[in-house]
């Protein structure tokens, strides 16, 4: 797949798909995750630090948490942000992370937490960053932007979905600091910000999740 969209209009079209087209975010979701997993699968990496937030961005990291972890790889779950403010289908998808017996952390402390995911990083092949996807609109700071340096210290290779948190979608501006990425996974079109594979993002691949390819709105 080719094209190439900017973040406004990705959300007109995720809108248009769940209210026009009856697609529910949440399938979108899924595909966006299970998309993810394709592609990753046939790497030689065995274990998995997993970072995500709590907006739909990291529920697409949910859900290639649970396909990572049923499929037999070791996989390191982490959430940061803000529990009381999780989308309803980053809920759903934890609930279902909870059921099959995945475990994650909280990262909310700098000197603890941060400590335990440069451990996981080391002992991990490759981090999957799901923390920002293409509605950042301020600086990344605090805990997110320690939370970024310390994959970016750490991390042997790092996959993006949809962008590298603290890239911003339509310029490529780093918004305070920003994951550099090895490889990104973007989903449905290419992104403004990816289309000349920089520092940030690495590899791009585009995974379809299901909307017309076509559609003008």
């Amino acid at each position: 797949m080719d094209g190439i969209i900017s973040s406004r209009h990705m959300k007109k079209i995720d809108a248009y798909a769940t209210e026009n087209l009856g697609i529910p975010s949440i399938i979108l979701m899924e595909n966006a995750g299970v998309g993810s997993y394709y592609l990753l699968k046939d790497e030689p990496y065995k274990s998995y630090v997993i970072v995500c937030s709590t907006g739909n961005n990291g529920g697409d990291g949910l859900v290639l948490a649970r396909q990572l972890f049923v499929a037999g790889k070791f996989v390191y779950l982490n959430i940061v942000g803000d529990m009381d403010r999780q989308t309803d289908e980053f809920k759903t998808n934890l609930e279902i992370i909870k059921k099959i017996g995945l475990s994650y952390r909280l990262i909310k402390n700098k000197e603890v937490d941060l400590e335990i995911l440069k451990a996981q990083i080391q002992r991990s092949d490759a981090v999957i960053d799901a923390i920002f996807g293409i509605g950042l609109t301020r600086d990344v700071e605090g805990i997110f932007a320690d939370t970024i340096n310390t994959i970016n210290e750490y991390s042997k290779y790092t996959v993006s979905l949809d962008i590298p948190s603290g890239l911003e979608c339509d310029n490529g501006i780093v918004m305070g600091t920003c994951i550099k990425a090895n490889r990104t996974i973007t989903f449905y079109k290419t992104k403004n910000a990816l289309v000349n594979e920089s520092q940030y993002s690495g590899k791009v691949d585009v995974v379809p999740i299901s909307i017309p390819y076509d559609l003008t709105i």
